[in-house]
């Protein structure tokens, strides 16, 4: 699946074509769960990645050995995304949702580290080793001192009444007392509704114009990719897209895996076009982008020697664009003039109220916005639940 497949749909929408026959097609078809916790994780790990000097850990479960498929497959260290979707699509979602096992071995490893760890957990419906999962929970916060020492935030993606009645529980009563008597609550969840009631406070103040809008970070955003699958990618790049005043003018440092390729020069139309040159051998290419009837950003672009090919990029900040074929593109400041390059800034800023506030106030999100150190885990479901499509609004 990945990445590029969930995006093809980019293909034909910004194809830039007025044609509209009325026809359906596979592209209108809803998003799977497990393509909107894969755009979830994608911007997550992006931004929280800045933050923890190892990398990201990514646990899938079930994974693909393993008697009947449920074991665990663990990803480490990510410091970027580039593969990374590969890598846990490469097994569509199937089979029960036994998370029991993997909860496990990621508290095992936390624990014999003894370093903060803070985790986030993507999943879709009631585990069926409930029962095991509550009881190594529960048996995991009597062992912590405080809750800078573990933390578990669970993110329901879909709206399985079950799994909402589950979380809850896990979410109110899986609180122990430490020797001083403070009451510590190692584990919290989101809701569906929570996710996008967020998000439709994130598109109002886009809409209104609201600068502060962008101080919920990357994260947010993030998480709107759990509400709305490829849209979440374009309402957290269209966070970013209003910072700019001048389009997308200027020269861009063009590189892959740190390696410089070339410096880049963009002319943007300021309606949407943009002219790019620089390539090797003086090549000149195209790139446009585009609002979508969701209120996000598209940004795309085309490259010299293969320009039938589109290639979709994922606005990290004002001043920097991943692009999904492993290039990443940063603007070079005009002559005197200089901007503050700063790791982990789209993951900070001011906490709003509402529902964005209350959704950033959930231990894993509170803990990245505060860039505290710790060892971030995020825990995937490939269970069958999460091929369930996602017809919500």
């Amino acid at each position: 699946m990945g990445l590029k497949s969930m995006f093809k749909k980019v293909k034909n929408i910004v194809a830039f074509s007025d044609k509209d026959d009325g026809d359906k097609t596979d592209e209108d078809a809803p998003p799977l769960r497990f393509e909107k916790a894969i755009i979830a994780m994608h911007g997550i790990v992006n931004q929280v990645s800045k933050i923890d000097p190892d990398g990201v850990d990514v646990v899938c479960f079930p994974g693909m050995g393993g008697e009947g498929g449920l074991e665990h497959d663990i990803y480490r260290n990510i410091k970027d995304t580039k593969g990374l979707e590969v890598m846990v699509t490469a097994q569509e979602p199937k089979g029960p949702c036994k998370m029991g096992h993997a909860i496990d071995v990621v508290l095992k490893e936390a624990f014999e580290k003894k370093r903060p760890c803070t985790i986030l957990v993507l999943t879709a419906g009631r585990p069926d080793d409930y029962e095991e999962l509550s009881q190594s929970l529960a048996a995991a916060a009597k062992r912590v001192k405080s809750e800078r020492d573990l933390t578990i935030t669970f993110v329901q993606v879909g709206d399985d009444e079950w799994a909402t009645n589950y979380l809850r529980h896990l979410d109110n009563n899986l609180t122990t007392t430490n020797s001083d008597g403070k009451v510590i609550d190692i584990v919290d969840s989101v809701k569906d509704e929570d996710i996008k009631a967020a998000l439709k406070e994130i598109k109002k103040n886009l809409k209104d114009g609201n600068k502060a809008s962008g101080a919920t970070g990357a994260l947010a955003g993030a998480f709107a990719g759990a509400a709305l699958g490829v849209g979440g990618m374009y309402l957290a790049n269209k966070m970013y897209a209003k910072k700019r005043r001048e389009g997308w003018n200027g020269k861009w440092k063009a590189s892959y895996e740190g390696a410089e390729i070339c410096t880049l020069k963009v002319k943007d139309d300021m309606e949407g076009n943009l002219t790019i040159k620089g390539w090797p051998d003086n090549q000149v290419s195209l790139g446009n982008y585009i609002e979508m009837n969701n209120d996000g950003l598209s940004i795309i672009h085309m490259t010299p020697d293969a320009p039938e090919d589109i290639v979709v990029g994922t606005i990290e900040d004002e001043h920097t664009i991943l692009w999904d074929d492993g290039t990443k593109w940063e603007e070079i400041p005009p002559k005197g003039a200089h901007w503050t390059k700063y790791a982990g800034a789209a993951v900070g800023g001011a906490i709003v109220g509402g529902a964005t506030g209350f959704l950033l106030q959930k231990s894993f999100f509170k803990k990245a916005s505060n860039k505290v150190e710790s060892d971030y885990v995020i825990v995937l479901d490939r269970s069958q639940m999460m091929a369930i499509p996602d017809t919500g609004k």
